[in-house]
């Protein structure tokens, strides 16, 4: 019988880091529509398809220290599906928002010539992020809600002698859920009835990780009342600090990249 191997607390970091690296958009609910606000009607921003490029940084601190880069065009190698998607609603005062994520990544390979050994990796990871907001300025709102992340890693080990399989063995690694409460604020600003600039903010107050907070500057082209582009820059840290062995670490991942986004609104 295949039993999941165990892992500890730590081994969540980089999980909920890479799940973040297709996470859309920080954008909240109506921040691409300058026209006139209207208290009793319900606005809605829908934005598909969203992109983040991001370069990844890790470092650990405790014991022996280490870092680590990886870069943007490694991560889209091992890509095999991802999607985004984020619905924003807000009517007056008040507000929701609702953002998923999908990504699923496999790696193969193969050893071996007459005794071929081939080891394939699957990563499927999700986020759900349930907010909600409240206006407290014309241009300001703030945000809270809680952001979920699921993840499931398994092995598929394959072993061939002349044609004839030996071995074909599935080993689970990981199936878990984390959360984190989330507080943050989104500004916006209109030059015109073409470009905006957009500022968004979050942190976890409470939840599975000691650090996590998000930073965004986006600049917005309104193509029409209903089409909207969105280009910016985003980063994110997520970190732990845990103990192992009396040592204790801290643990830390940056992503930091460019976001392209194309935003309805109505």
């Amino acid at each position: 019988m295949i039993r999941s191997i165990p892992i500890g607390r730590h081994m969540k970091i980089p999980i909920l880091l890479i799940s973040s690296i297709l996470f859309c958009s920080n954008g909240y609910a109506g921040s691409s529509n300058p026209t006139e606000p209207d208290d009793d009607k319900w606005r809605f921003t829908i934005a598909f398809p969203m992109l983040w490029a991001p370069e990844v940084n890790g470092r650990v601190r405790g014991g022996e220290n280490i870092d680590f880069n990886i870069d943007f065009k490694d991560i889209l190698e091992n890509l095999d599906f991802g999607f985004m998607g984020e619905v924003y609603a807000h009517k007056g005062n008040f507000g929701f928002a609702y953002r998923l994520n999908y990504l699923k990544l496999k790696n193969e390979t193969t050893s071996g010539d007459i005794l071929k050994t081939t080891v394939g990796s699957d990563l499927i990871l999700g986020i759900n992020d349930f907010l909600g907001t409240f206006r407290v300025h014309e241009k300001v709102r703030l945000m809270a809600g809680i952001r979920n992340v699921y993840s499931d890693i398994f092995f598929n080990i394959r072993t061939d002698l002349n044609g004839e399989n030996l071995i074909d063995k599935k080993i689970p690694v990981n199936d878990s859920d984390s959360y984190d409460l989330l507080f943050g604020l989104h500004f916006d600003h209109w030059f015109n009835d073409r470009w905006g600039l957009m500022l968004n903010a979050d942190t976890a107050v409470a939840g599975d990780n000691d650090r996590d907070y998000s930073l965004e500057l986006r600049a917005l082209y309104r193509i029409s009342k209903l089409n909207n582009i969105w280009i910016g820059y985003r980063y994110l840290n997520i970190g732990q600090d845990v103990s192992s062995e009396n040592i204790d670490y801290q643990l830390d991942f940056t992503e930091k990249g460019p976001t392209l986004g194309w935003a309805f609104t109505f």
